[in-house]
């Protein structure tokens, strides 16, 4: 079993043995107090790539309540205008009258 769980903290506290079973196979634990995520429970130096680092935000992916996008960022692509070094402190101490005529 594999996934993302949500689980109170009276019920991890009276079933704990059964929930880290469950992180055991691999499933990710979200620990609620009154409706909030506050801890995660998963297995030492898992990486997860295909859910958000921030757990709250993950729990809303899995809710529905967000969709998380469908690709990766993307590299911008070159600016169209390039300037020669410098220039822009150049035009502004000549605006300011500071630099050397």
């Amino acid at each position: 079993m594999s996934g993302i769980r949500t689980v109170g903290i009276k019920e991890l506290k009276n079933q704990l043995s059964a929930w880290v079973r469950e992180v055991r196979r691999g499933t990710r634990v979200l620990v609620a107090d009154r409706g909030s995520v506050v801890a995660e429970l998963r297995e030492p130096g898992a990486v997860y790539e295909t859910e958000p680092a921030d757990p709250v935000l993950a729990e809303w992916a899995r809710t529905g309540a967000v969709r998380l996008p469908a690709r990766g960022k993307e590299p911008l692509p070159e600016p169209p205008v390039h300037a020669p070094e410098g220039l822009a402190q150049r035009l502004l101490e000549e605006d300011r009258g500071e630099g050397t005529p």
